[in-house]
């Protein structure tokens, strides 16, 4: 075979499948919430149809990728039939959604509420009416579905599929570094992709959360007896956009999040800049030192929740707010 006919045969192989459980279930998360973005506004049927496919098929692998990181053993139906060299290669009977609730719930201690373990199984008697046999219903009722399960695993991944591939990391690079173990090397690299392709979908996801009509709604409707009393604090998302990020009054500098999109900065100075550029604006403020904790985290032009009309000076680290019409010696707490 000549140079150029096997140099033509490498350019043509197409590249293998290597789609981790974590990767699979975050593709299929990207691909529901694109489906009730983009498009028609609401989804049409077709985009809602694939939505929920896609969302009940993301719910079921990312819950069975956080039983398999308690133990891979625990994803077998008969855990007594475990094998790891079938595990491996695919080749065994997992359990159903509810068996992994359950496991999850009973074995790697992971709080799953009532209320969001009932719309998983109305999601899943959905996709199994769309999938098989054909559905007539309500499309509000679907979506309302859809945005339930979906409002619960992005708090799922935030609070306990990102943290267990910290864990997972954090593992093999410390039994790297006691170099007892080279086959520690590809665990470590893997755990970091997983990670990677985690924040970056959960990036890309958070610029189209502030578009689902209805998810809006009932994240917020959730969140209003929390936020009612952190009104006077509470802010435009520098990411979602939302009413719902809320900053420090205790001056200690730690991290700010938004209680919406679960979008988090390690510290207020980041979250101060990040909000000053993508929501106030560099020509309607500035971002200067806050008198009363000496951090560079006031910003002036700022809009908080009591009053969304209003621009003030806010500090996302002490919460001290300022008068922007009044002279540089008038704070107000």
């Amino acid at each position: 075979m000549s140079r150029q006919a096997s140099h033509r045969d490498q350019s043509n192989r197409r590249p293998d499948l290597t789609f981790t459980p974590v990767r699979n279930g975050m593709d299929y998360l990207d691909s529901a919430v694109t489906g009730l973005t983009e498009g028609a506004t609401p989804p049409s049927e077709r985009h809602l149809k694939y939505a929920v496919l896609h969302l009940q098929a993301a719910t079921e692998v990312l819950l069975k990728a956080r039983l398999i990181g308690e133990h891979w053993s625990l994803v077998y139906r008969r855990v007594g039939d475990a094998d790891l060299g079938k595990f491996k290669r695919g080749d065994f009977e997992s359990c159903n959604t509810d068996e992994t609730i359950d496991r999850l719930i009973k074995i790697a201690q992971v709080e799953i509420p009532a209320r969001s373990r009932e719309a998983i199984r109305k999601l899943a008697e959905d996709r199994n009416a769309l999938m098989h046999y054909g559905h007539t219903g309500s499309a509000y009722v679907i979506e309302a579905r859809a945005t339930e399960v979906l409002s619960f695993l992005l708090e799922f991944i935030n609070g306990e599929l990102r943290p267990m591939l910290d864990r997972q990391f954090q593992e093999a690079f410390e039994a790297l570094s006691r170099n007892t173990a080279v086959t520690h090397r590809p665990i470590a690299a893997s755990a970091l992709r997983e990670r990677s392709a985690v924040d970056e979908t959960m990036a890309e996801l958070r610029l189209k959360l502030g578009r689902i009509e209805k998810l809006v709604d009932k994240r917020m409707k959730d969140l209003s007896g929390d936020l009612n009393s952190l009104k006077h604090r509470t802010i435009h998302c520098p990411d979602c956009r939302q009413m719902a990020f809320v900053v420090n009054e205790d001056g200690t500098k730690t991290s700010v999040s938004c209680r919406f999109c679960l979008c988090s900065y390690e510290s207020p100075d980041v979250a101060a800049v990040e909000y000053f550029y993508r929501i106030v604006g560099k020509d309607n403020g500035t971002v200067t030192e806050c008198p009363v904790c000496k951090v560079l985290c006031l910003v002036l032009g700022a809009t908080v929740a009591t009053d969304r009309h209003e621009e003030i000076g806010l500090c996302f680290n002490c919460n001290a707010t300022y008068d922007v019409s009044k002279s540089d010696d008038e704070l107000m707490r």
